[in-house]
């Protein structure tokens, strides 16, 4: 007891994990083990934190990485520590009597909690072991525009293939009852052979009528061919007697007429515009600011009232959490772009560089321009030479989030992207 009292509390303002703030003190038990209350400087949300006291660090631990194998778990954990000796777990904002009856009681009363919940979601949901805790799978909704991502439940199986395997089956089925049928219809070519003798012989007096018919029809095409020889003479000698003068307005209008004909031979370059696709691209954090794709759209739906709006951070460099944020722009046909403008709301500053690709990646990206923010709305001039046959992707990287007069959830530097467009 005296050990867990002789434990120094986290002072307010202390940072965890180089996100999680404390804010302020909850309670503390008579063992020492504190709950405090927190903030996720990334998110800007509230967070719960537990402190074991010296002597429970293994029990907080071993408790923390129970609940992190039980999928029915009513607590998050968000992460895990230690700070001046003294073991720390950050969740999501939870009751504090939830938290200490969670995670501060012995590990093997947690563990056996953990497996009853288990064992009775498999005796409902049927759960097995194989599927691993929080997955999630995307699934349609009865709206063909709407999307959602709900967790997938174990033991649950797509019966696509089985359908699949169905259409083979009855395919091969099919193709033995088709072999079947030609094999059955199949004729006897000897049985043939009686009735072609006896055509052969009937046929032999017809020979002579198709014969004289078929030199009747030669003497008539060989007058047909003579009359059209003896007017097209005619017709030549009529046009050598027209006047030289017409000759000539002819030519030139066949000249005339001859060189606008070129004109649709000459490959035309497609226009560059948007095709409303909008993918953001951070390399070092995939799944950073993923809650705010939804808003992805405004960005080139033709409304400057609307706009994608990333989160708020303390410093231009995003507040240490990447070092770039990219947004990557698909055009409707790959086309030369040579400028590109961006509307913006309340942001001075920045920093940022435009890049081509023919996929939405940084990948073997060309950087053609690059920018900053002066006012509302900044345009670049891109480099074509370097966009070889065209772009399929325009990619602007922002290096700097430039200084807001409008923070965002309290912060100063951010984006606000009301409208982006290309033009070549």
């Amino acid at each position: 007891m005296s050990q867990s009292h002789s434990s120094q509390p986290i002072p307010v303002n202390t940072v965890l994990g180089e996100r999680y703030k404390v804010t302020g003190a909850v309670t503390e038990t008579a063992d020492g083990d504190s709950i405090l209350e927190g903030k996720d400087t990334v998110l800007n949300r509230k967070v719960s934190i537990v402190v074991a006291a010296t002597a429970h660090n293994d029990r907080l631990i071993a408790n923390a990485r129970t609940l992190v194998t039980n999928a029915r778990s009513q607590v998050q954990v968000l992460d895990l520590g230690n700070t001046s000796g003294r073991a720390y777990l950050v969740t999501a904002l939870a009751r504090p009597d939830t938290l200490l009856d969670t995670l501060l009681v012995d590990s093997s009363t947690l563990a056996a909690s953990s497996e009853s919940q288990e064992a009775l979601g498999e005796e409902i949901f049927g759960d097995e072991d194989s599927t691993a805790p929080g997955s999630f799978a995307a699934t349609r909704s009865s709206s063909p525009q709407s999307i959602s991502a709900t967790r997938e439940i174990p033991g649950y199986s797509v019966e696509a293939p089985v359908v699949a395997g169905s259409a083979v089956a009855a395919g091969a089925a099919g193709q033995e009852h088709a072999d079947a049928y030609y094999a059955d219809e199949v004729p006897d070519y000897e049985d043939y052979d009686d009735y072609a003798d006896d055509d052969e012989e009937k046929s032999g007096g017809g020979v002579w009528a198709v014969a004289i018919a078929a030199i009747l029809l030669l003497v008539v095409g060989v007058a047909v061919v003579f009359s059209s020889l003896s007017g097209m003479v005619k017709d030549k000698g009529e046009e050598q007697a027209a006047t030289p003068a017409s000759s000539s307005s002819s030519a030139a209008a066949s000249s005339s007429s001859a060189t606008p004909s070129s004109t649709p031979s000459e490959t035309k370059k497609a226009d560059a515009k948007l095709a409303g696709n909008v993918t953001r691209l951070v390399p070092a954090n995939p799944s950073f600011m993923a809650d705010q794709d939804n808003t992805l759209g405004q960005m080139t739906d033709g409304n400057t009232s609307t706009a994608w709006m990333s989160y708020g951070f303390a410093t231009s460099n995003f507040g240490g959490a990447t070092d770039q944020v990219a947004l990557a722009f698909e055009l409707e046909e790959q086309a030369p772009v040579s400028q590109l403008t961006i509307e913006q709301q309340s942001g001075t500053g920045g920093a940022f560089t435009v890049l081509t690709n023919d996929s939405a990646s940084l990948d073997g990206a060309t950087e053609v321009g690059s920018g900053s923010f002066a006012g509302s709305t900044v345009s670049v001039d891109l480099d074509q030479q370097k966009q070889k046959d065209g772009a399929k992707f325009v990619i602007i990287r922002f290096t700097e989030a430039p200084q807001l007069t409008q923070p965002i959830a309290g912060y100063s530097y951010g984006l606000r992207i009301a409208e982006v467009s290309v033009s070549n």
